[in-house]
């Protein structure tokens, strides 16, 4: 719908609510505000309006202004207690209408609502301005007691080293991304980051874009702690029953324990097999032979399994050659000898804890540098000195989906 069409119809919008779910209490804890012009017995979504680069920053102001307005005074009036999140373009905390807006939560404020109840979302690619003037307002919100969200992770641009000096309180991750194949391998990757940082942020993870059975497992498994999406709640210009889905999750969230639990025990059986059959065949090798015709002996028995295997030291120098697996043959690639691999994460830590333990372990999975297929590795302590990383080929994965989470 043309912008200006829009803009001559203000009178028509309306707030609509979607909900937000808990993983821990299995309730609504929060809503999401989002507009929607109510024309015709039509519902028109308002985000392409708000994205529109053509559309003035004054016609948007003026139109968040109206939802949100008209949001709070529904939000108190029913008396509500759960989390409200507001969406605002982040470049206007670095404009003259920053504090006209800071007084238009005072004023709410002074009516019964609670600052901390409300958290602003913003999407942190779309910001434009002086990125200290935003930090300085966003530790001012805090100390009223707002938190503040960043939306849209997960697609667009995102620069994680700005997200940490925002210091925010929830990351919005949209699973959109996941609906694409050719996206959901690099998706992985960016989730797995986004993991880490809110974990070193103390933040917490909001899934969003939440459309089917899949995508609710997925945000659980990735630790997610809040839940939205039209597979849990589509937007509606009310506010719903905080429990209509409890029951709902405890039983969909039973069967994702029961699957993670089958699949962990999948990998913990395979880490025994492992153990067990590299144990006893390096035993019967040939301590005659060089390093590398012994790793080679090795290669030969696991290649239904294995496609890269090799040595290092416990400072990650590499002491044999790479045994790649090509066709039918091990190939010996000659030219990672000697290389240092100690910068790779939890290298060090790794061989700690097989030094320690004294046994072999399946990593994670992770996108192979080589590659970039997913893979996981078998790595385990030949002796006090020598350690043998055994990557798991992409085909065998295939064959052993449970291998694959």
């Amino acid at each position: 719908m043309d912008p200006l069409d829009i803009m001559m119809h203000v009178d028509k919008i309306k707030p609509h609510f979607q909900a937000i779910f808990s993983a821990d209490s299995h309730e609504v804890v929060g809503y999401e505000v989002l507009g929607r012009l109510e024309l015709d017995d039509q519902s028109i979504r308002l985000g392409p309006f708000f994205r529109d680069p053509n559309v003035p920053d004054d016609f948007k102001m003026e139109m968040d202004q109206k939802i949100q307005d008209l949001a709070l005074q529904q939000y108190l009036e029913q008396g509500m207690d759960e989390q409200l999140y507001i969406n605002v373009h982040a470049d206007y905390f670095a404009s003259d209408k920053e504090d006209e807006y800071l007084e238009h939560l005072f004023a709410y404020q002074e009516k019964g609502l609670d600052l901390s109840k409300i958290i602003i979302e913003i999407t942190e690619h779309h910001f434009a301005g002086d990125i200290e003037m935003l930090l300085h307002t966003f530790k001012y919100l805090k100390t009223l007691g707002i938190k503040i969200a960043i939306d849209d992770l997960g697609r667009g641009s995102s620069n994680l080293d700005r997200i940490s000096l925002m210091e925010p309180d929830i990351l919005k991750v949209d699973l959109e991304a996941l609906q694409n194949e050719s996206m959901s391998t690099a998706f992985h990757g960016i989730i797995y980051s986004l993991s880490l940082l809110s974990r070193k942020l103390g933040a917490e993870l909001l899934f969003d874009g939440i459309s089917s059975n899949y995508h609710f497992h997925y945000a659980w498994r990735n630790n997610g702690r809040f839940y939205q999406g039209s597979f849990l709640a589509e937007p509606v210009n009310h506010f719903v029953e905080k429990d209509r889905l409890k029951d709902r999750f405890r039983q969909d969230i039973q069967q994702f324990i029961q699957v993670e639990r089958a699949k962990l025990t999948t990998k913990f059986q395979l880490t025994t097999t492992l153990n067990h059959q590299v144990q006893e065949k390096w035993k019967l090798i040939k301590k005659s032979k060089t390093l590398d015709e012994q790793v080679d002996d090795l290669a030969k028995e696991m290649e239904h399994i294995f496609f890269r295997i090799y040595v290092t030291d416990e400072d990650g120098f590499q002491k044999t050659v790479n045994f790649i697996h090509l066709g039918h043959d091990w190939v010996w690639d000659e030219t990672v000898k000697g290389k240092n691999w100690s910068w790779r994460p939890y290298f060090i830590e790794n061989v700690i804890r097989m030094k320690e333990e004294k046994t072999g372990f399946l990593s994670e999975l992770y996108n192979d540098i080589e590659t970039g297929e997913r893979i996981r590795t078998f790595s385990f302590p030949l002796d006090e000195t020598l350690y043998l990383f055994m990557d798991v080929s992409p085909m065998y994965l295939d064959e052993h989906q449970d291998l694959l989470w």
